[in-house]
């Protein structure tokens, strides 16, 4: 048994399910495949922080990118009909320590003072948010900049709007091989053998793995995630320092993300929690007795230089890919989507050039 589309997408989240509708937009057959059911799982996994990390400070095509992907992400929102449900909080504390850290953050976004934002004191701080009463801080720089997403929404709201303009979208069902062809691209799934004029690959850490296809040099990070809830407490901002505290799901806050180069490991550990759970207790003392709600883990996707493959698929001639985001998956999968549609339509290629995926 066999189908045919004009393009086949590998992975559902939200780089995946992204560029499937705006291809479908256009008029072209889409099918979009998951290995598992309800798909998007590194998207689904993913804590919603939608903030650039300061280390994009240092790399200008990296800044550049996640400002675009910051206004990409604000349009999808508009115009998802559940969007204005999917925010949480708004605004940024990047927080400092002490006097060296506050400096070394300034000198860091020198360049970019408006990304920084505004220094505020200790005393500030806690006005701002209560919950860090009797923080050992010394302030922190505030924007408003930033806030949160819930993914699981978010990634639901593209699944539907994929569906609704004509995207086939398969879930639980495995690319077995990759094979191309003078005429297309040929994949023999689990449940039968999908023929294309063109193949996009976007499925996150995972993306290195089908049979067929070149190897990438792409490493999953493992991020472990818990959240809390203390009656009475709670965030508007998102805390940001190595790690965070944000705003969560009905006054509850989360606390993120370890980063741990461990394979395709996903399990949460007794050594992630401790050190997450002394996160909470160093920088927000009053949450030290708040309730456990859960915890979990999810997968990053990770480039030797930081930067996202999008583009062609090293080795091939109708195979593309985008992955790579890291920790910036959220906040920049809707423009990677956007950048790569480009690019499979024949469009104008210079936005991808800093994120060839051959350099």
């Amino acid at each position: 048994m066999s189908s045919s589309s004009d393009v086949v997408v590998l992975g559902a989240g939200v780089v995946g399910l992204s560029v499937a509708r705006r291809l479908a937009a256009t008029g072209a057959r889409v099918t979009v495949l998951d290995a598992v059911d309800p798909g998007g799982r590194g998207s689904r996994a993913a804590a919603g922080v939608a903030i650039p990390s300061v280390r994009l400070y240092d790399d200008p095509a990296m800044l550049a990118f996640s400002r675009a992907g910051r206004a990409t992400l604000a349009e999808d929102l508009a115009s998802l009909p559940e969007g204005p449900l999917l925010r949480r909080g708004q605004g940024i504390l990047r927080i400092a320590a002490d006097a060296k850290g506050r400096d070394a953050l300034a000198e860091r976004a020198t360049r970019h003072p408006d990304e920084l934002g505004t220094w505020v004191d200790a005393a500030r701080l806690v006005e701002l948010e209560p919950a860090l009463e009797g923080t050992p801080l010394l302030g922190a720089f505030e924007t408003a900049h930033g806030h949160m997403v819930d993914t699981e929404g978010y990634v639901n709201a593209l699944l539907g709007a994929a569906m609704r303009a004509g995207v086939r979208v398969r879930l639980g069902e495995s690319a077995r091989s990759v094979e191309e062809t003078a005429e297309g691209v040929s994949l023999r799934t689990d449940r039968e053998t999908l023929r294309a004029d063109q193949l996009i690959v976007s499925a996150g850490p995972w993306s290195s793995t089908f049979p067929g296809l070149p190897p990438l040099p792409l490493k999953p990070v493992r991020g472990q995630m818990l959240v809390v809830h203390q009656p009475g407490m709670s965030l508007t901002r998102v805390i940001s320092g190595p790690t965070y505290l944000a705003p969560w799901r009905a006054g509850e806050i989360v606390v993120g993300a370890t980063e741990e180069e461990v394979g395709f490991v996903e399990n949460v550990t007794p050594a992630g929690l401790l050190h997450l759970s002394a996160t909470v207790a160093k920088l927000a003392p009053r949450l030290r007795e708040a309730r456990f709600v859960r915890a979990w883990a999810g997968l990053r996707a990770v480039t030797p230089d930081g930067r996202p493959y999008i583009g062609r698929y090293p080795g091939t001639r109708r195979t593309f890919v985008a992955t790579g985001l890291g920790g910036q998956g959220i906040l920049t999968g809707a423009h990677a989507a956007t950048v790569l549609a480009e690019l499979v339509t024949g469009g104008r290629a210079e936005l991808a050039a800093p994120f060839e995926p051959g350099r």
